[in-house]
């Protein structure tokens, strides 16, 4: 998640599966997303496959150092 609490993907799917409970500022109206395995393991699929290697790999766009 953005704040580093979940460790993967799949972890963060699961949280807002599950409605993104157990943080105070929770927005009430956020209720469980109700995802089949299957449906989950689309999702992760789907996310991953958004992923440019070629942007992440490419030295032109690495941070300095």
């Amino acid at each position: 998640m953005h704040d580093g609490s979940l460790e993967t993907l799949e972890d963060v799917i699961e949280h807002y599966a599950q409605g993104g409970q157990g943080h105070p500022n929770t927005d009430p109206t956020i209720h469980p997303l109700e995802l089949t395995t299957q449906e989950k393991a689309d999702l992760v699929a789907f996310l991953h496959a958004l992923t440019d290697e070629t942007f992440l790999e490419d030295p032109r766009f690495q941070p300095a150092h």
